[in-house]
């Protein structure tokens, strides 16, 4: 009694609020929570999420959460609410199944202030956005569509061979990721808006390090984590007039956002042209995706009205010719479309040059396996051969069962993937869930899985670190590499569940068709890997940015 009348009430009010923010931030997150019985990746991550923001800052998130697996389990806590889950059962069967939602990690990826497929947080909106192009990414579709043949034709024979062929005659070598880029949204762009409107900057240099230069400068590597992880963060301090992103970010945003329009409007004029008959529907010339889009949407009553005006762009404001171009009035449907089609070939350019270049890379380092890949290729009833006079190509489905180009394709996306880093999802309400061992999950616990370390499980993948195709195989040889458990069920390159890549088949089969392409009638070996070492970040392509390549004529003798 005599203690509390000797404290004055403002003590009392401090030492309150201290045994408070003790026994709150402290105490029951490390000890009494949930989660406290789940081992911690860092003494901190209990009681602060600064640790694990700190390690996301400084782009060493994916191998800091797999080194914290090796030691800890399959189960490790994060941060007070948050955990990384690198486990099938109960892990990411369950997490990226139903009810576990996105977070705002992903609002970042919304074109126009319009989110898309990807972006959308919640599973009936992303269903919905799924639905209206999935028959057009089935599997069955593309392996029977004469669209995709004809632009892998023309797109292969007529510029990706001259080019290599070309470097092979003149001894010059090639920076393949450059070549991988082009390649990607060429193909891409062809089936989006038809080859007519798609890129070519396979031969148009000037465009591609045009259309370069727009990406990097408005998605640059090091600004990612502030708009995607501290993005409230990030908008206050420009209010202060602190800016952490370049400030001609948003210049070249807009530019980026004026290209994808542009190719929307020139795809709507050739499909105009096809409607009235003035064109003929000419496998290859038809644009695929933006047609089923715009039909779908169509018949949702979207309005087509042009009623969206966007905001003020800086482009325009700086007197930029693309601000003539965002200023004109849009129907929710173009923005709609759009949206859907920009964060598409933004994610192609993000990943499938970055799994080609690993493919070529680890070939170049095996000649045994590349010899044996050019007999398999060889082997085709008509096989990718350049200068042909037929121009020809494989059948899709033929080309699509060579066991040896699968294997090499899945093993550089398990050692290798192109999205790595952590999938964020939300415990969801009303119940708790179980996550690996550890039951009573409260809702509202972030919780990531990572390709990463997912593919790195050595009772699952047998010598983690080394490049095996073999262990894809049905046949002796991959007896070595097989683990524990199904390494499919392990296979996590295009995530899993509902909300798995929707591009992953279209993605494998011009994958197939490239590799093809340049394995049959070429062989490479490496000039210049410095930097090939992968990035720790959520999309990672090598440190270096580059991999120089030297080809020359394969052997024309069966072997």
């Amino acid at each position: 009694m005599a203690l509390i009348e000797f404290l004055s009430v403002p003590s009392v009010t401090l030492v309150a609020i201290s045994i408070f923010v003790l026994v709150r931030h402290i105490l029951y997150p490390a000890f009494f929570s949930p989660l406290a019985k789940i081992p911690n990746a860092h003494p901190l991550a209990a009681i602060t999420p600064a640790w694990i923001t700190w390690i996301r800052f400084t782009n060493v998130e994916n191998k800091t959460v797999y080194e914290a697996h090796k030691r800890h389990g399959p189960v490790v806590r994060l941060g007070p609410s948050e955990l990384s889950v690198n486990c099938v059962d109960h892990g990411i069967k369950t997490i990226y199944g139903k009810g576990f939602e996105k977070t705002n990690f992903y609002s970042f990826f919304a074109n126009y202030g319009i989110l898309n497929m990807f972006s959308s947080l919640q599973s009936h909106p992303h269903s919905t956005k799924k639905k209206r192009i999935s028959n057009v990414y089935s599997k069955s579709h593309l392996l029977g569509s004469a669209d995709v043949q004809a632009i892998v034709s023309q797109i292969i024979h007529e510029r990706i061979l001259p080019l290599i062929a070309n470097k092979a005659a003149t001894n010059t070598p090639i920076d393949v990721f450059i070549l991988y880029q082009a390649a990607a949204l060429d193909l891409t762009s062809a089936y989006f808006f038809g080859l007519p409107v798609g890129t070519n900057f396979i031969q148009n240099d000037d465009a591609r390090n045009k259309w370069l230069q727009q990406y990097h400068k408005s998605h640059p590597f090091d600004a990612i984590f502030w708009l995607q992880h501290i993005p409230g963060l990030t908008l206050f301090l420009a209010k202060l007039g602190i800016h952490v992103l370049p400030k001609d970010r948003i210049w070249f945003n807009d530019e980026f956002d004026a290209w994808c329009l542009n190719l929307c409007a020139r795809a709507e004029n050739l499909l105009a042209e096809v409607d009235s008959g003035t064109d003929e529907r000419q496998p290859g010339n038809f644009p695929v995706v933006y047609e089923q889009l715009k039909r779908i949407t169509k018949k949702e009553k979207m309005s087509e009205e042009p009623s969206i005006h966007l905001k003020e762009s800086a482009a325009r404001q700086k007197g930029r010719e693309v601000g003539d171009l965002l200023d004109v009035p849009r129907s929710p449907q173009q923005l709609e479309i759009a949206s859907e089609l920009l964060d598409q070939l933004v994610a192609t350019h993000g990943t499938l040059p970055i799994t080609l270049l690993y493919v070529s890379w680890e070939l170049s380092r095996n000649p045994e396996m590349q010899r044996r890949l050019r007999a398999e290729l060889k082997s085709l009833p008509i096989p990718l051969e350049y200068g042909s006079a037929e121009k020809s190509i494989p059948d899709a489905r033929t080309l699509d069962d060579l066991p040896l180009l699968h294997a090499v394709i899945m093993e550089t996306l398990r050692l290798h993937p192109a999205i790595p880093g952590g999938q964020p999802r939300v415990t969801p309400q009303g119940s708790v869930t179980q996550v690996g061992d550890y039951a009573g999950i409260p809702p509202g616990t972030l919780v990531n899985s990572y390709a990463w370390s997912l593919h790195r499980n050595p009772d699952v993948f047998p010598d983690p670190e080394g490049w095996h195709p073999e262990r894809w195989l049905e046949s002796e040889e991959s007896a070595t590499y097989q683990g524990s458990d199904k390494k499919e069920r392990w296979f996590w390159a295009f995530s899993s569940g509902s909300r798995m890549c929707v591009g992953s088949n279209f993605a494998m089969q011009v994958m197939k068709f490239t590799l093809a392409a340049l394995y049959t009638n070429f062989f490479s070996t490496i000039v210049d890997d410095e930097g090939i070492e992968q990035m720790d970040g959520y999309i990672a392509g090598p440190k270096g940015d580059k991999l120089v390549l030297a080809f020359k004529p394969a052997p024309q003798e069966t072997e």
